[in-house]
């Protein structure tokens, strides 16, 4: 029986986990999860409601709302797009409706929807998901890989799917450096902005439909909504 371990229980880790099962029934997919919480992200993203996928459907206009590695993207487009996401979740009993900027929200918007699904298809599929694990280190074996976990047994997989999500130092991906793996230099790309000691914050709660923002002395700008906080900037979210 394979063995194949997942580290790090957000969306990509939790659907890469029921694929990696669905396609391979006799294997043993365990996820592994730093914190005590799954699909946080998922948890309050669109405000609560989970914005899921976007209603484009064609990967080579998809991409140009990617700055970067638009052309890898669009190859992962091609292979699983946004008509197969939509077309994953009703087949799996979530109906999906779209909203007039594009986005694809679960017609109950309420983001346990789309949690709830992920999960229950983890427990059809026998993906054993466990928190509170922390990988220290990973060691390649001449059998598969050999995981150090932080005040536990170390455990032995075939294959490793890692799923940790990314980090603003390149340090932070050393224990991947460390197997030999070359990592590209860390950048910004969906952040919100600060703005300490700005009169603009006296506006939070403040939300504009359409509005261009663009990055003095650089080429970069987005339009699309925007939300006043109390620290800055960020990308209005409808609720």
């Amino acid at each position: 029986m394979a063995r194949i371990t997942i580290i790090g229980a957000g969306a990509a880790g939790i659907f890469g986990a029921i694929n990696i099962a669905t396609k391979n029934p006799d294997a043993e997919v365990v996820v592994l999860e730093k914190s005590s919480k799954l699909l946080s992200k998922v948890k309050i993203s669109g405000g609560g409601r989970c914005n899921v996928t976007n209603v484009c459907q064609e990967p080579k206009e998809l991409i140009k709302n990617y700055p970067r590695g638009n052309k890898k993207l669009k190859k992962a487009f091609e292979q699983f797009g946004t008509v197969d996401t939509v077309n994953w979740f009703e087949s799996r009993g979530v109906k999906l409706k779209a909203e007039a900027d594009g986005r694809m929200f679960p017609i109950t918007d309420d983001s346990q929807t789309i949690i709830d699904c992920l999960l229950n298809e983890c427990k059809k599929h026998k993906v054993e998901i466990r928190t509170k694990v922390s990988v220290e280190s990973i060691e390649k074996t001449d059998n598969g890989f050999l995981l150090d976990i932080k005040g536990a047994e170390k455990i032995e997989c075939d294959k490793i799917l890692i799923a940790t999500g990314g980090h603003n130092k390149i340090e932070g991906f050393q224990w991947l450096m460390d197997l030999e793996h070359s990592i590209s230099e860390p950048v910004p790309s969906l952040f919100t902005f600060n703005l300490p000691k700005s009169s603009l914050t006296n506006l939070l709660g403040v939300a504009v439909q359409d509005v261009e923002v663009k990055i003095a002395g650089t080429k970069l700008s987005h339009q699309g909504p925007l939300l006043i906080t109390h620290w800055g900037l960020s990308r209005s979210c409808s609720t």
